[in-house]
């Protein structure tokens, strides 16, 4: 009898043992899920508002990657922000563009194809990695299987940039032009633009005040870009699908 009770009482320490390592582990995982989730400062609470992009991608199906019956993956603005490491303009940019792109060249209630697009930039800046990122655009150094392209000869004024997004799925393609200037002036940008690569000489050489302009001016910019307050900035038009094959054309010769 005094074995058994013996017995009995280390099982009692060993399930107290496992139930404390039980609530160890959920208040840890609980922890990091929050601090995952709260990673950016809190003045930035509006990008979980920004609706997300939806698309078609079979290799999510394919992979079994989703759920049963399951056949969309959505891009939110924070898939951008994580991608490039923090939130600015480019992203936003990139997450407009690309947002206007799909919603000109999809006409039906069915979600469009994730990588099934083809994509022309007058630029390779951030801009466009995001767009192609988004799109799921790839860079090959087979032309026929890159996705991304980089049109050089496209001439433009001063921070006015050029996006040749095309559909073959369904043979449709869409001219966007993004003047990056009439979000706030190519004078002012232009001053940003010297607080940013003196920071990034040497931290030291920008003093504080200088910092809260730059970032009070990029934080008004981003939610100028995400909630349509600047649509003067961005313009879009179809193009004829042979037209477009035209200037792919000209990267396979």
């Amino acid at each position: 009898m005094k074995k058994y009770f013996k017995q009995m009482k280390q099982l009692g320490k060993i399930g107290v043992l496992f139930l404390i390592a039980i609530l160890f582990l959920t208040s840890s995982s609980s922890c990091s899920k929050k601090e995952f989730k709260n990673i950016w400062n809190d003045k930035f609470d509006f990008i979980y508002n920004i609706p997300p992009i939806v698309f078609h991608y079979y290799h999510g199906i394919l992979s079994g990657s989703y759920p049963s019956k399951k056949e969309t993956i959505e891009i939110h603005f924070e898939d951008v922000c994580k991608y490039l490491g923090h939130i600015c303009l480019c992203g936003a940019g990139g997450y407009k563009i690309s947002e206007i792109a799909i919603n000109s060249l999809n006409n039906t209630d069915s979600s469009l194809e994730r990588g099934g697009f083809v994509f022309i930039t007058s630029k390779e800046n951030t801009v466009s990695d995001v767009v192609a990122y988004i799109l799921g655009c790839t860079r090959r150094e087979s032309t026929e299987r890159n996705q991304y392209f980089v049109d050089t000869t496209i001439q433009a004024p001063k921070r006015e940039y050029h996006y040749y997004i095309g559909y073959p799925p369904e043979r449709k393609a869409v001219h966007i032009i993004y003047r990056k200037h009439l979000l706030i002036g190519n004078q002012l940008m232009d001053s940003l633009w010297k607080i940013e690569l003196a920071y990034e000489d040497n931290p030291h050489n920008v003093n504080q005040s200088e910092i809260e302009i730059y970032q009070n001016a990029l934080y008004n910019m981003i939610k100028d870009v995400l909630f349509d307050k600047k649509k003067e900035a961005f313009e879009v038009e179809q193009i004829k699908y042979e037209d477009f094959l035209l200037m792919v054309e000209k990267f396979k010769k």
